[in-house]
């Protein structure tokens, strides 16, 4: 065996007495500080990490919900005006149907006072001006509760096409299969003339002759007709049935994009996205003069935008600017938006600015985005 030599028996010997010793005081100061040390660390990583995940998921969610709002009010500014084959708004016969609407938008101060939903004639309107307190003589379908002063935008037009199955050319079988198609509102149309009606009224419409059909007899296209209404309200989810309160989405309303829709004979309020502040619509107007021997106005393009066209100017809107002020459904307590205000339709007037507290906790864009109002356009440009 190998003697140990004397530096190493006296180095273990040292060892052994440090271990039974311990650590001094001041060793375990030192190892205390350097673990509370890398333990702040690791939390400040964590809360960062975490404070930038919600910054995102913050952005991410106004960015949904901003698409969302564009994505539906674009969709009706598409199709507003367009019904069925019919060359002219005006040619939809909207009695003959025997349609009659309730809890309709129509007033005296907005006429048609009754079936005002069924103005085919009137395919894209928009309202300014209104508050809480005036919009509900206006249009009677909303609640002074659930309305922010701002704009209103209407679009009339057809939606869902009927499917026509066998026996092809014949729809009323296809019509009666369609779910609650007897207190549904369709529109068919030739290029000449239409008709609005219920679903349960088209067998005996079409028995008398009324119904639009082709020259081989086959049944013409079947629409459902829609109406949609679309502005602010001041909450997401009502807690008290369909009114908004303060107490609303946990004492914090949310404010959210809703349009009226007409289900069945009934207007009626439906939530789109949340988040949605403000938003303001700017009307493009096809000035140009009347040109050919059938009448038709203009070209399709819109040369001036207004928010607020004449009477004479909504038939030939051509074109919706779209502007939305978004912000975050939840507080941030790191952030401050009292320095910013916003200016949504370039006029270098401030829309919106926040006030002191909890207004300024919430994050905010504004998104912007140009639709054609395809069907007038078309017809404008001849």
């Amino acid at each position: 065996m190998t003697a140990m030599k004397p530096s190493h028996r006296k180095f273990s010997a040292a060892r052994r007495a440090i271990a039974q010793r311990g650590l001094s005081l001041v060793e375990l100061m030192v190892g205390l500080t350097i673990g509370l040390v890398l333990t702040l660390g690791l939390f400040t990583l964590i809360s960062s990490q975490s404070q930038a995940f919600k910054v995102q998921d913050d952005f991410a969610r106004i960015q949904e919900n901003a698409t969302l709002a564009l994505r539906q009010i674009g969709d009706s500014v598409r199709m507003a005006g367009f019904y069925g084959y019919a060359m002219d708004p005006g040619s939809i016969d909207t009695a003959i149907g025997g349609v009659a609407t309730t809890t309709d938008c129509g007033s005296g101060a907005n006429p048609p006072s009754g079936n005002w939903a069924l103005a085919a004639n009137t395919p894209l309107q928009g309202f300014t001006g209104l508050t809480p307190v005036t919009v509900n003589a206006m249009l009677p379908c909303i609640l002074a509760t659930n309305f922010v002063a701002g704009p209103i935008l209407v679009t009339r037009s057809a939606g869902y096409r009927i499917p026509d199955t066998a026996p092809v050319g014949d729809l009323t079988a296809d019509l009666a299969a369609q779910t609650n198609s007897a207190t549904t509102i369709y529109l068919q149309a030739d290029p000449n003339n239409g008709l609005i009606f219920y679903g349960a009224n088209f067998a005996a419409l079409k028995a008398a002759g009324t119904t639009r059909s082709t020259a081989t007899g086959n049944d013409i296209d079947i629409f459902e007709y829609r109406t949609h209404v679309y502005y602010i309200r001041p909450c997401s989810r009502p807690a008290a049935g369909v009114a908004c309160a303060a107490t609303d989405d946990n004492g914090q309303p949310i404010p959210t994009l809703v349009r009226q829709e007409l289900i069945g004979s009934a207007m009626t309020e439906a939530p789109l996205a949340e988040g949605v502040e403000l938003i303001d619509f700017q009307f493009g107007i096809d000035a140009q003069p009347a040109v050919g021997p059938n009448g038709v106005l203009g070209d399709g393009v819109p040369e001036t935008f207004t928010a607020t066209p004449t009477a004479a100017q909504w038939p030939n809107v051509v074109a919706v600017k779209v502007t939305v002020l978004v912000r975050s459904p939840t507080l941030t307590s790191q952030h401050d938006d009292s320095g910013k205000t916003y200016d949504l339709n370039g006029d270098n007037v401030v829309d919106f600015a926040c006030t002191a507290g909890v207004n300024c906790m919430y994050k905010r864009k504004v998104f912007s985005q140009t639709f054609q109002v395809r069907n007038i356009a078309q017809r404008r440009g001849g």
